[in-house]
């Protein structure tokens, strides 16, 4: 593939010279020569390339937006971008949400080689200042934890020198390399990629979208294929985080779950947790709520471009963790538990595959028309706010719950060398309330996209420390059918028929079908099925399956256990 490029000529009859006008400071200006014209070109400490064009308009080049990496050879530095497709000469541009972008190849050449590396220099020292830092708190902090900065040279200075005067001051016993971490854009990457989900087309989307980016961002990985089921969970147990600014997962959601399990299972979990995930949807088929969820969050386009390209800038975010558990049995979500309609359609449409993604529109039609109820029962701890939801929970039932009650007492989880144990919680402050069947579907979801076109929780957040619960119980099946028809944007959840609320922690007693006695459901799990109870209980295949069908299944939320890459 050819790229466009265009062509900055330095005429030699003027030095580099430093200057300092408008809202950002310059540290470079030339006359420069572009198409064969002559033009002002200056580069700005907040990181933006700016040159006048023939019409009078300013061109401007962002690089934290739009900039993958650069390269120089004598006189001459090509800076390989990441812009918009529809980016003209006059756009001084990459602010907002990204849209369908292109690469684009800009060329300066300079008059002398000294000059050039002048350039090079200063424009190397920014994109290496790329990306967040984290701040850590002490005693009063200054920042939280999960609060994200973006500095340049004189705020890390100033930072510096006042945490050393306050730690002076304050007679604490830190040093500013306490509070600060850099941690910009990533240098080497480890990949998982799944090559048989979904369509099976993700080595051929890697090849061909994925590592040119990763390529013109100077960005060194390794990649590890799936084999089987759990087979990324084995990988992210083993493998040796020291040597990696990343794990990113290129495939659908599964592969992510996968990831963060084989993490929270490891001796040092606690540290291999903090190490930041990356999603890419690559040949997944319907299963890229993630993706979805953290491109949207800014205003991106659901791309494989888009996200790659915020994995390659380097942001992240916290990301809260659920632990799922049935007495000893537990694993961790980072997306959703279904129950009812929508994990019958998710599951039973399999079926359906070769329709592709029609798939889940005519099972949900079919399973609307052939509506079932399920006879059930959910608690739930309310987040702030929600607390006339449902009734309350008689005492005896409280105490049995007692471990849930609790926000974030971490002082009681097993910190054994088996891993992650999930989220201990006190006794105190008991407020469960509950609701009975039957039930027509139970969604619980941690991010608000569930897929490329399914929005169940337009209020959910990565790490507030709650999960959105979307419960409905009775409607006609006219209803039901607008309803699923206003899952694209979320606009459903307005509707009288929905409960939409935020729990911390929730319980799930599934029940028999409606009508038929001897019929369970289904309880899905990022995609995954964990119960099932259409089968008998004498039924061998109930063992497959990691939890049983009807015990209590219960869901507390860790909050900004994980880290993600994000946008912004």
């Amino acid at each position: 593939m050819v790229l466009p490029s265009l062509s900055l000529s330095f005429p030699p009859n003027k030095g580099t010279e430093m200057t300092a006008t408008g809202n950002a400071a310059l540290t470079l200006a030339e006359k420069v020569r572009i198409d064969g014209s002559v033009a002002e070109a200056t580069l700005a400490s907040d990181g933006a390339l700016r040159w006048s064009s023939e019409n009078g308009g300013e061109c401007c080049l962002v690089f934290d937006n739009e900039v993958l990496g650069l390269e120089a050879a004598g006189v001459r530095i090509t800076i390989r971008a990441f812009v918009e497709a529809h980016k003209s000469p006059a756009f001084c541009g990459g602010q907002g949400g990204l849209g369908r972008r292109v690469r684009r190849d800009y060329v300066l050449e300079m008059p002398t080689e000294e000059a050039a590396s002048i350039w090079m220099d200063k424009i190397r020292a920014y994109l290496d200042s790329l990306g967040p830092y984290d701040i850590v708190d002490c005693n009063e902090p200054l920042f939280r934890k999960t609060d994200v900065f973006h500095w340049d040279v004189l705020a890390l200075s100033s930072l510096y020198f006042y945490l050393i005067y306050t730690s002076v001051t304050k007679q604490l016993s830190f040093t500013a390399s306490e509070y600060l971490f850099d941690v910009g854009r990533p240098k080497r990457l480890f990949i998982v990629i799944n090559p048989y989900g979904g369509k099976k087309t993700a080595l051929r989307i890697f090849d061909t979208e994925i590592k040119p980016l990763l390529v013109d961002a100077n960005i060194i990985y390794t990649m590890k294929e799936t084999k089987h089921q759990l087979h990324a969970q084995q990988i992210a147990k083993t493998v040796d985080l020291l040597k990696f600014d990343g794990i990113v997962c290129v495939s659908g959601d599964g592969v992510l779950v996968e990831v963060v399990n084989g993490l929270l299972q490891r001796e040092d979990w606690d540290s291999a947790i903090q190490v930041p995930l990356g999603i890419i949807p690559a040949g997944c088929g319907t299963g890229n709520g993630m993706a979805k969820s953290l491109l949207d969050s800014v205003g991106d386009l659901y791309s494989v471009s888009n996200a790659t390209f915020a994995v390659i800038r380097g942001y992240r975010r916290s990301l809260d963790v659920v632990t799922v558990a049935q007495g000893k049995t537990k694993f961790f979500s980072v997306l959703m538990l279904t129950w009812g309609l929508v994990a019958d359609i998710d599951i039973e449409s399999e079926k359906f595959r070769w329709m592709g993604s029609a798939r889940l529109d005519f099972y949900s039609l079919l399973r609307i028309l052939k509506l079932r109820m399920y006879q059930g029962h959910v608690q739930f701890v309310p987040a702030p706010g929600y607390e006339t939801y449902g009734e309350p929970v008689r005492q005896s039932v409280c105490d049995s719950n007692a471990k849930l009650c609790k926000d974030d007492q971490r002082d009681t989880v097993n910190f054994s060398l088996c891993g992650y144990q999930g989220l201990a919680v006190g006794a105190d402050g008991c407020e469960w309330r509950s609701m009975d069947g039957p039930f027509i579907s139970v969604w619980i979801n941690n991010v608000p996209w569930a897929g490329e076109d399914v929005m169940p929780a337009p209020n959910a957040k990565f790490s507030d420390g709650y999960l959105d619960a979307i419960i409905i119980k009775e409607c006609s099946k006219s209803v039901l059918l607008s309803l699923m028809l206003k899952m694209s944007d979320g606009s459903y959840c307005k509707s009288p028929y929905v409960t939409y609320l935020k729990v911390k922690a929730f319980r799930l007693e599934p029940g028999k079908r409606v009508g038929h006695p001897t019929k369970g459901g289904i309880v899905d799990s990022d995609g995954e099925v964990i119960a099932r109870g259409d089968y008998s209980d004498c039924d061998s295949k109930q063992e497959n399956n990691l939890m049983s069908y009807g015990p209590p299944i219960q869901m507390t939320v860790d909050k900004g256990l994980a880290t993600i890459f994000s946008p912004r």
